[in-house]
């Protein structure tokens, strides 16, 4: 009151973060129409929608199917990550293992198909809620915030090694090394803040810190080692899936220079000025494969309109678990 009458502010931090989340809720969409209109425009002046089309019919069926294997089998390693933070995480109970593939499916088809990319993510959260007891919903998405932040670690982390071993065939290579050494230290800082969550918690605004005070803390370590370790893994099968349809349009490409290219393409899904990556995948794929293959504008743009459908595919099959459970949870009922 006294702050109001003196022409003082009396606007709190809290006030002003939640004002952001609102104005972003309600109007964000526009930035990431926006953003995806952008790539999409780029894309449209270096490309030739004939030699596009020429370019989907050098991409056999073979390699479509490899692709949408390795990414299905990508979401089978995530469900055991899930799992295996889970446990290092401390929690009470743990889904079966076939319940979390089924689980993990259902949310790579959110994730794929709805804006935001993270709704598949806080669906595993609140399904699991009763994994840490009294901890409930609060801690069981720490764990799948968790889960993003040591995806990004491995983004980045085989984006170094993609450079390590193929950045003498780019012409600037700075740029993308201060990216990558950024994206890792953040994820790596992300990742190792959530477990001191509590301790932390006083330095953080009221309700920031009432949720840091309900963060489960790391339990067994060598478990959360090897939940990195599998998200290594999951990349790595991304990034195979966009090498059998690269190499199908360029007999040179190589897996080294394809760890750059897949999961910097990849990345693109946490753009938030984007709808799920479009355009800015698209762009990523254009620019790197001319610089590291040689590729054409129209080859690269068809190789990753190809990756986005064999995720798209996985993704559906995802839409079908969805199906099949409600059905057969409707017919128990009955």
């Amino acid at each position: 009151m006294l702050r109001g009458c003196l022409g003082v502010s009396a606007t709190t931090p809290e006030d002003r973060a939640t004002g952001l989340r609102g104005w972003w809720q309600r109007w964000g969409w526009i930035a990431r129409w926006g953003g995806t209109l952008a790539g999409f425009v780029y894309i449209a002046r270096l490309i030739d929608i004939a030699s596009v089309k020429t370019a989907f019919h050098r991409v056999s069926a073979f390699a479509m199917v490899a692709a949408v294997v390795f990414i299905a089998v990508n979401v089978v390693a995530g469900a055991w990550r899930w799992r295996v933070l889970l446990q290092a995480y401390g929690a009470q109970s743990r889904p079966r293992f076939t319940t979390a593939v089924r689980l993990y499916f259902i949310a790579f088809f959110y994730n794929n198909f709805l804006p935001g990319a993270v709704a598949g993510d806080l669906m595993r959260g609140v399904v699991s809620r009763n994994s840490f007891g009294e901890h409930g919903t609060t801690g069981a998405i720490a764990v799948v915030l968790v889960e993003r932040a040591l995806g990004l670690f491995a983004v980045f982390s085989l984006v170094a090694v993609g450079l390590l071993l193929s950045g003498d065939q780019l012409s600037d290579t700075g740029t993308l090394w201060w990216w990558s050494l950024g994206g890792v230290a953040a994820s790596v800082v992300s990742v190792f803040m959530l477990p001191f969550g509590r301790k932390l918690a006083p330095l953080f605004p009221g309700p920031l810190r009432a949720i840091a005070e309900r963060l489960p803390v790391v339990t067994r370590p060598l478990h959360f080692v090897a939940a990195a370790a599998l998200s290594l893994s999951t990349q790595i099968l991304t990034a195979l899936a966009g090498w059998v349809i690269l190499r199908d349009l360029h007999p040179n490409v190589s897996i080294p220079a394809t760890l750059l290219v897949v999961p910097l393409a990849a990345a693109t899904t946490f753009l938030p000025i984007t709808v799920g990556g479009a355009g800015a995948r698209e762009a990523v794929f254009i620019a790197l494969c001319a610089k590291l293959f040689g590729m054409s504008a129209a080859d690269g743009l068809a190789a990753s309109l190809l990756f986005w459908l064999a995720t798209l595919i996985v993704g559906a099959a995802g839409g079908v678990v969805q199906l099949l459970t409600r059905s057969q949870v409707q017919a128990n009922a009955a």
